[in-house]
């Protein structure tokens, strides 16, 4: 109870009376010598709205100046431990008020410990794109603090402003250069997200917050209470498992995530991606697999630049004109002209996926790919992949010539086999029993079939047989005979008598 009334300015028996009025703290113990409280939380409601009313004292008010130096105004924000306010440096002349100061509230020595280090952190990076240390220290009455430029604002205030391509593009340098220089320092932010990139007094967008961050190989002795705090939306899967193992791909996570929010215009809760420039590098930022995203920062921002290289010989094509010069450079030999190949890349991230005209171009540029290319592609990101193939397989419904059908077929086939994955599978059955229907050709059929025959396990069975439900009524029974189905795998056999009941027992 003493104690109790020491945090709150008060007599004990004013804290008896407080005991009785609404919202005031519970204790977290009654024993025979009295009741126990939790002091952190008697201080947090302390410095609450809680306290303020008839019959309760005024809130003790808040720090005023710190250091000598830095006279505090009104609170622009509050954290879960720290406080922000806009000071006036005493020292400088011209426009004082440019000045943010940030004050440990918290006593907790673990909480201490972490803003000694962050504060550390901050003093030790030097960049543009990184948000500088003015002044630092620790007042008796106060507490720990610092002092920084004051922000005109954060990239959360331009999400859904900031919307055209060339201005996220502009915003996604800064973030990448500043990060690239907090890791070459072997520090990691993690926890990167809109609200924690401001807007500098020169106009630079710079890196702030570094509650969270972490250091290479730091032999810490703080706990992990704190590790996993942050935004859901924009940290990486493998931090919220496992927050102390992570590396420079946790920011490369986040920062995709922010270039996600921006693209479109509010919080990035999955992982879909509108048609851009951007729309391939973020699906690859953002893959759920640290493996497939860029190894570091300064390779994200290498991607994000070849998105707006300029069109080549500097004039404006056609599909069809894009699709024919495309093509022979990705056929030729065994391995694509690598410049045609991120071409393709890029096209395929701005093009309207839904586009029948513009999709059946694309379709026969994407079919002269060959296996190296394939496996890169997938390899670097499946879900750019994936989603490609998708459209792909669906404009297979549509007319091309007998020789465009083989290719286009065996581009399908190639996939199945290099990907080894039961949506490419799916897709590219049904794809190409409609595809050899249409058109009556018989070697589309045939590798529809010799791909059928592969199959050797339950899994890649039942995703075969959802494409044949999918695929248009007739097509499936059109791809395979009698003849054909007994030599499949038992589960996808039973799966077809279902499908064609009519037949009997196949």
């Amino acid at each position: 109870m003493t104690e109790v009334a020491g945090e709150l300015g008060v007599t004990r028996q004013q804290v008896s009376k407080l005991r009785q009025q609404p919202g005031f703290p519970a204790p977290i113990a009654e024993l025979s010598a009295g009741a126990i409280w939790d002091l952190g939380t008697i201080r947090r409601w302390r410095d609450s709205g809680l306290r303020r009313g008839a019959g309760r004292p005024e809130a003790a008010p808040g720090p005023r100046s710190v250091g000598r130096r830095f006279e505090l105004g009104h609170k622009l924000g509050e954290g879960g431990f720290a406080s922000v306010y806009q000071a006036r440096d005493l020292t400088t002349t011209g426009d004082q008020s440019n000045i943010a100061v940030k004050v440990l509230r918290e006593a907790d020595p673990d909480i201490v410990a972490r803003f000694a280090r962050e504060l550390r952190l901050m003093s030790e990076l030097d960049h543009v794109n990184v948000m500088p240390v003015v002044a630092s220290g620790s007042d008796p009455d106060v507490g720990m603090w610092y002092a920084m430029p004051l922000a005109l604002g954060s990239l959360a205030d331009e999400v859904g402003a900031i919307t055209e391509p060339e201005e996220i593009a502009e915003v996604m340098r800064a973030v990448c250069r500043g990060l690239a220089h907090i890791h070459s320092q072997g520090i990691f932010h993690r926890d990167l997200k809109p609200e924690n990139v401001l807007r500098s007094r020169g106009g630079a967008w710079a890196i702030a917050d570094f509650g969270l961050a972490r250091v290479v190989d730091e032999s810490s002795v703080l706990t992990e209470t704190y590790d996993v705090m942050g935004s859901h939306y924009y940290m990486a899967p493998e931090q919220m498992r496992d927050s102390k193992h992570i590396d420079a791909r946790a920011d490369v996570y986040s920062a995709g995530k922010i270039m996600q929010a921006l693209v479109i215009n509010g919080l990035p809760v999955d992982d879909q991606v509108p048609a851009g420039p951007l729309r391939g590098v973020i699906q690859r930022a953002i893959s759920p697999d640290r493996e497939r995203r860029y190894g570091s920062a300064t390779q994200l921002l290498d991607a994000i630049e070849a998105g707006f290289r300029p069109v080549p010989n500097g004039y404006w094509e056609t599909a069809q004109e894009r699709a024919l010069r495309l093509s022979p450079r990705l056929q030729a030999g065994c391995i694509a002209d690598p410049a045609a190949f991120a071409e393709l890349e890029q096209w395929a991230n701005e093009i309207d996926l839904s586009d029948e005209d513009d999709m059946g171009e694309f379709a026969w540029a994407f079919s002269s790919l060959p296996v190296e290319s394939v496996e890169r592609w997938w390899a670097n990101n499946p879900t750019s992949f994936t989603q490609v193939f998708r459209a792909f397989v669906r404009r297979l419904g549509g007319s091309f010539g007998f020789s465009e059908c083989d290719r286009l077929a065996n581009f399908a086939d190639r996939a199945v086999q290099v990907s080894q994955d039961l949506t490419i599978l799916k897709e590219a059955v049904c794809g190409l029993a409609e595809l050899g229907t249409h058109h009556n050709r018989w070697h589309v059929r045939d590798v529809a079939v010799a791909m059928l025959q592969r199959i050797r396990d339950t899994d890649q069975a039942l995703a075969a047989l959802e494409g044949l439900r999918e695929a248009e009524p007739g097509t499936a029974e059109w791809t395979l005979g009698d003849s054909t189905v007994r030599t499949l795998h038992p589960v996808l056999r039973a799966g077809l008598a279902d499908l064609f009941p009519e037949k009997g027992s196949l």
